[in-house]
């Protein structure tokens, strides 16, 4: 790297830090609202105080003036009295010489008084000229100075959110964009091929989609055919779907779901804090990136309302017949979530209650059978195989159902 590219990463990471540091004193109180604008009205002040400085010149030089004025000569001897000019005049010769000492004395106090006021005028009458420009220039610079900087943090800033909000919108690790999974087949025919008809997971869904009774307004990320809205329509919650496959959208439409078009987190993020009664997300999880799945918790607790719920059906990994029947099915699947994990991010989100539920169990037809025999060795044969049968035939799905 050349020096100055080296120079440049430096300065770089000094801002980073500087606005990192900014951001966290903000955060914390240490900036109180409002300082820049009662920095710039001290300033302000300041400035109107200095504007007055050729006025204070001015009545200083008539202070020194008026001290070398001074004298016995300036008395007024004329009066109204008949006879009172010349008695004044008499007076004045017979007491000139006291005069003349009283009036000396009053010189030497104004001249006091006037270097005082000379000093104390000193820091004021450095001229713009002076080096430094004189305390106004200083000041005018220093006001510079902090807006300038003011500008420069204020540009960082922007830099640096606009350097997230595209963090926040490219998978992590992935620079340039992978391309986009664009299959020829059609999704619904997809689903019906793998995951069943539409009456199959009616029934399969019933009771899940009654532990969101009275939960309303429920939003459904990811709603596939729209099987859970209409379960959800059945029982009286008000549901709303959003989707980001058009042909899903235009055909859960003709069924008369409420539904949107959309990517489900950016619809979710959108929505106002505390507007949701529930929130499902059904076999969706597992199509997200590590991160994504993780940043959809504390979101998702932002959005329920207290006492409200969030249901994520996904498939569970602890059953080795999922990875050997279903997983690996659909090439958009990302990585499953593991129960515990998933349980914890609910409970470590501030999630009041949060239970799983083991769903779909491997067909029995599929499932290792126990030997005949009761003595010894077929007893332990079969214990074996139900440990065996317990890690391979575990339920293929699972559903954190997480109450706010």
């Amino acid at each position: 790297m050349e020096e100055s590219e080296a120079s440049a990463a430096h300065v770089d990471e000094l801002l980073h830090a500087l606005q990192a540091r900014v951001e966290e004193r903000r955060r914390s109180g240490a900036y109180p609202p409002g300082l820049e604008h009662q920095l710039d009205a001290h300033y302000q002040r300041i400035v109107g105080m200095l504007g007055s400085r050729s006025s204070f010149r001015e009545r200083l030089d008539a202070v020194h003036e008026t001290t070398d004025a001074f004298a016995a000569d300036g008395i007024p001897l004329r009066s109204r009295v008949p006879g009172g000019a010349l008695l004044h005049r008499i007076v004045a010769k017979l007491v000139r010489r006291q005069t003349e000492g009283v009036i000396a004395q009053a010189r030497a106090n104004a001249r006091a008084v006037a270097d005082a006021l000379e000093a104390a005028a000193d820091p004021l009458e450095m001229t713009d000229e002076a080096p430094g420009g004189g305390l106004r220039g200083q000041l005018d610079a220093l006001h510079t100075l902090v807006a300038d900087q003011q500008r420069a943090l204020n540009l960082l800033r922007a830099d640096l959110l606009a350097v997230i909000e595209r963090r926040i919108r490219v998978p992590r690790g992935q620079y340039p964009d992978p391309p986009a999974f664009e299959p020829w087949f059609e999704n619904d025919r997809f689903e019906a091929a793998f995951r069943g008809g539409r009456a199959e997971l009616l029934a399969r869904y019933r009771d899940l989609a009654a532990r969101l009774s009275g939960c309303g307004p429920v939003l459904d990320v990811g709603f596939g055919r729209g099987e859970f809205l209409e379960l959800l329509g059945e029982l009286g919650v008000e549901a709303r779907g959003v989707e980001a496959d058009p042909l899903l959208v235009k055909r859960a439409e003709e069924l008369g779901l409420d539904v949107a078009l959309d990517d489900g987190n950016t619809y979710l993020r959108q929505l106002e804090d505390g507007s949701l009664g529930g929130l499902t997300l059904i076999q969706v999880i597992e199509h997200l990136s590590p991160q994504d799945a993780l940043d959809l918790v504390p979101v998702a607790a932002r959005k329920v309302r207290p006492g409200g719920k969030v249901i994520v059906e996904t498939v569970n990994p602890q059953s080795l017949y999922v990875f050997a029947r279903s997983f690996y099915l659909d090439p958009t699947h990302v990585r499953p979530v593991h129960p515990a994990y998933l349980e914890f991010l609910f409970r470590e989100a501030g999630f009041a209650e949060v239970e799983i539920d083991w769903r779909n169990p491997p067909p029995d037809t599929e499932q290792l059978l126990p030997l005949a025999g009761e003595d010894e060795s077929t007893r332990e044969l079969n214990e074996n195989f139900a440990r065996l049968s317990s890690l391979m035939f575990a339920p293929q799905d699972y559903a954190i159902i997480a109450t706010r």
